[in-house]
Order: C-alpha cells, then sequence, then structure tokens
C-alpha cells in the first residue's frame, strides 16, 4: 500500500479536480490526482465551454486568467429571439465585475491550461491512467484501489475528493444517494469550424417552440449549434454528423463549413447528491451536483465549489481545531448554492421544452414588451447568471462569530451578508482579487477614525476563534467601499472572500 502522509487524494482530473488542487498548492498544500483517461478531453469534444466572470475571477485570484484570455474568446451579449424578430439583448457590460464578459473556451484548452500549472507547482502528482476500482476508509485516512497497467495497487491519504464527475466511482462507493430532475426531453450540441455573419461577441437563442436553437462562438473560428431533439425523433439520427450539417444550412444557409467538429446528445435533467461529505470523503463538480448543459453552470458551480473546499481542507491538513466543522459547512453551502443553480437551469430548460405555441407566443410578448424595457432586469438576471449575487446560507455557520457589545447587519450597502466581497469598478483604492491568505481578513468599512479603527480590529482579533489575518484592511476615508460615516463597521471574509460577519460597534 502506497501511504501519503501530507497529501490530498483527489479522484478526477477534469477541471474541477485540477482548481483544486491549485487552491490547495496555493496554500502549501500537496495532492495526488487520480485519473482514468489517458489524455486531457479531445480537442474536438468542445464540451464544457463558459467561463462566467465569477470564474474568470478565480483565475485571476491563482494568477493565472491571462493564460485563458490568451486562448479564448470573449462574448459580451445575450440575445433572445423568435423564429420571426429579435425579443431581447442582455449586456454583460454593466455587471458588477472586473471582467464584465463571459469567456469561450473548449474544455481541452482549459484542462490542459490548469493540469500544467498545476505540475509547475511543484506540490501536485497527476497520475493518468490510473482507474479507481475500489472506495473504502478507516478512522484516520481514506482508501482507494487502482488499477494501472494490468495491476493493482492500494493508495491511502488522510482526506479524499471525488472530481469524478455525474458517474462518480467515488459517490457510488461510498453508496450515497442521488436525485435527479428529468425535464422530458433531448438537447444536442453540435460544433464547427465555419465562416458565418453572426456577431461573435453575442449568443443567438432562438426560441422557436418547434425546435428551439442557438449558436454560440467558442474558440477562433468555431462555432456551437444546440437544438432539441423533439418527441418521436430518434435520437441516434437527429444527433448525427449529417442531421446537424443539415440543421446549420436551414438555419444560416450563407455559413461556410470547413470542418464538422463533434456532435453529441444529452438527456436535459439535473442530479444532485443526498451529502457531499462522508467520514474523511468529500465531493465536488459534478460528482457532487451534476447540473445539465446551461451557460457553464456546471462547470462554474463545481469550479468555484472547489474555492471553497480548498482552504477548508488546508486548514484541515494544517490541524486548525475547528477544520472538521468547517468542512461540514461546505457540504451545506455547497449543495445550497448548487441548488440555487439548478432552480435557475429549471428554468431555461423548460423553455427548451416548451411546445406549445400559444404559450410561446405569449413568451415572446412578455420578453420583447416587458423585460427589453427594463434594463435592471436584464443587469440582474447576467449578474445571476455570472453567480455574482448568490448568497451562501451563513446563519448557522461554525465561523460566524458575533462578539459581545457588537450588532450584527446582515446588510452594508454593497456588502451582503454570505455574498463575495463587492467589487466597485473604478475604485483603486482595493482589489477584492488581491486577497490570498489562508487567514481570514477584517475590513473596516464604516466611520473612519484610524485609531480607534485600530483599536476595535485589535477587540476583534482577541474574540473570533477563526484564523485571522493580522493586519486590518484601512480603506481610505473617501473610499466607495466604505458605507458610513457615523457608526464604525467591520466585516469578516473568508479566504475565498465570502463575507462571514458584518459587525457595527454602537
Amino acid at each position: 500500500m502506497e501511504v501519503l502522509k501530507d497529501s490530498v487524494l483527489i479522484v478526477g482530473g477534469g477541471p474541477v479536480g485540477l482548481s483544486l488542487s491549485l487552491v490547495l498548492a496555493k496554500y502549501k498544500i500537496s495532492s495526488v490526482i487520480v485519473e482514468e483517461r489517458l489524455e486531457p478531453t479531445a480537442l474536438n469534444e468542445s464540451r464544457a465551454i463558459t467561463w462566467m466572470p465569477r470564474g474568470i475571477e478565480f483565475l485571476s485570484w491563482l494568477g493565472i486568467e491571462q493564460d485563458f484570455l490568451n486562448k479564448g474568446v470573449i462574448r459580451y451579449y445575450h440575445q433572445f429571439e423568435s423564429a420571426k424578430q429579435i425579443l431581447l439583448t442582455w449586456s454583460f457590460k454593466e455587471i458588477k465585475s472586473p471582467y464584465s464578459y463571459s469567456l469561450q473556451i473548449p474544455q481541452h484548452t482549459t484542462e490542459v491550461i490548469l493540469e500544467e500549472k498545476a505540475r509547475a507547482t511543484g506540490l501536485v502528482d497527476i497520475r493518468r491512467g490510473h482507474k479507481v476500482t475500489k472506495v473504502e476508509q478507516h478512522s484516520n485516512q481514506v482508501v482507494v484501489s487502482i488499477a494501472h497497467d494490468n495491476q493493482v495497487y492500494d493508495l491511502c491519504a488522510p482526506w479524499g475528493v471525488g472530481c469524478d464527475g455525474t458517474k462518480s466511482k467515488v459517490r457510488e462507493g461510498l453508496n450515497i444517494k442521488k436525485h435527479w430532475r428529468d425535464y422530458g426531453t433531448y438537447s444536442a450540441v453540435a460544433d464547427f469550424e465555419m465562416d458565418c455573419d453572426l456577431d461573435k461577441e453575442l449568443s443567438n437563442i432562438v426560441l422557436d417552440p418547434k425546435r428551439p436553437y442557438g449558436f454560440f462562438y467558442f474558440a477562433p473560428g468555431c462555432w456551437r449549434l444546440i437544438y432539441r431533439i423533439n418527441e418521436g425523433e430518434d435520437r441516434k439520427d437527429v444527433a448525427s454528423k449529417e442531421f446537424a450539417l443539415k440543421l446549420l444550412k436551414e438555419k444560416l444557409p450563407n455559413s461556410d463549413v470547413h470542418r464538422f467538429l463533434w456532435v453529441s446528445s444529452f438527456r436535459l435533467g439535473q442530479g444532485q447528491s443526498e451529502t457531499y461529505q462522508i467520514g474523511r470523503w468529500l465531493l465536488a463538480g459534478d460528482s457532487a451536483h451534476a447540473m445539465g448543459p446551461s451557460a457553464g453552470a456546471g462547470m462554474m458551480v463545481g469550479i468555484l465549489g472547489a474555492w471553497r473546499l480548498g482552504w477548508r481542507l488546508a486548514l484541515t491538513m494544517k490541524n486548525h481545531p475547528q477544520s472538521l466543522l468547517l468542512l461540514q459547512d461546505y457540504s451545506h453551502e455547497q449543495h445550497a448554492a448548487a441548488n440555487e443553480i439548478q432552480d435557475n437551469n429549471a428554468m431555461i430548460f423548460k423553455n427548451m421544452s416548451m411546445r406549445n405555441p400559444i404559450i410561446a407566443a405569449g413568451r415572446s410578448f412578455l420578453m420583447r414588451n416587458v423585460l427589453s424595457k427594463v434594463d435592471e432586469i436584464g443587469k440582474i438576471a447576467l449578474e445571476k447568471e455570472a453567480l455574482l449575487r448568490q448568497s451562501l446560507p451563513v446563519s448557522s455557520a461554525t465561523d460566524r462569530h458575533i462578539p459581545s457589545g457588537w450588532i450584527e447587519q446582515k446588510r452594508a450597502r454593497d456588502w451582503i451578508l454570505g455574498q463575495r466581497v463587492p467589487y466597485i469598478v473604478n475604485q483603486l483604492d482595493f482589489n477584492p482579487l488581491t486577497l490570498t491568505g489562508l487567514g481570514y481578513t477584517i475590513f473596516s468599512i464604516g466611520k473612519s477614525y484610524k485609531k480607534k479603527e485600530e483599536e476595535l480590529f485589535q477587540q476583534l482579533l482577541n474574540s473570533l476563534k477563526i484564523p485571522m489575518d493580522a493586519k486590518l484592511v484601512l480603506l481610505d476615508k473617501s473610499s466607495l467601499y466604505r458605507v458610513d460615516d457615523t457608526k464604525f463597521t467591520f466585516v469578516v471574509v473568508r479566504p475565498d472572500q465570502h463575507i462571514i460577519s458584518i459587525l457595527r460597534k454602537e
């Protein structure tokens, strides 16, 4: 048996497993990734292509966003159409993020970059062609049996994380039940290298009840076509090269196809594991919450979950006294976060499933004559899609503490309990993405009086039982991050930049 004394075992070397290894490496924790595939996702199989602004912020936090920006293409707009006219167009340009766009990049490229960065840390051992055949655990370690080169060996580690996808061997081996939501239809995606007259910075979604479809530019010279497989159609025939090319020519007669790349069909459905933790095993990504393909939600929720899990595992490996309870909070909070996105996806899937032309006409009227007239609706919708408005349920979290003499607030202007630190455009005195330590951070965002602020900070520092950064973030008096000039207000922020407490001193 091979024993890993100081490393986390990660089963699955896709985007989520690789991202988790990079988070751990940032905190100087080593990991071993075992991956059944010999190579990354095939280049022609684009699969998960979308990085939303929150995901790009994660890449920035790791210091590798430029590697992705150099390889990807940018999209600024969502456009919804009926079979006859444009219904509404939403723009990413007004959202509250330093990255006011989405980034399209094939999953192959994502995995290649992440793997290269992980290996470069010197803290990540990636073993390709190693297939997990058995999963178990003991009181102080997890154990897997692995088949490799016609041999089987056992590997044990203090902690293990299953990042091995929808058909997770880890989840199956731990007998964790998965609940499935089904939306009663299949869809297909087909990718082409081609020239056409569509706007590359815009996604086109045509809500035609006869067959909804859409186009996305996802890599230099490459386009994705997504469409519904209708009831009664043969799934194999409709998800074929011949059908996809025929549909493409029907919808874009002036397109010039250079090369057909890939086509695949999938059931519109979503899965949710009953728990994300059993003992020393945890689940992340599709192993925990399988998302139907929708605007990159599955990969983004999984990767942000890896960020939320990584610092907790790092504290656990460093034997912090509250770390076991923090891991339980991960399971609870990430479960709620995934449920929220799946509820949002459900509305999209129901629209894709809609076949009644009368109901579809009513939907088109609402979108064109109501939703398109209110800019704030589009901004809120895109910020939700970009995961900028997601609030974690932290009211009962282990690290939430209200010291005696302090009053907790749920919100202080843009600072919202359970959400990430806000990003304020053109505010140069502070950038949330510069927070990279393993300790929690305290911000003074209320009344500005340096001597008193530092005195109150020391009181907080002494009363909180979580690993704290010993330095107060003292914002400039005129900073837009300041919310009040009459009360002293402090915010406690986790290593993943979520706000765990907003405390006011009368």
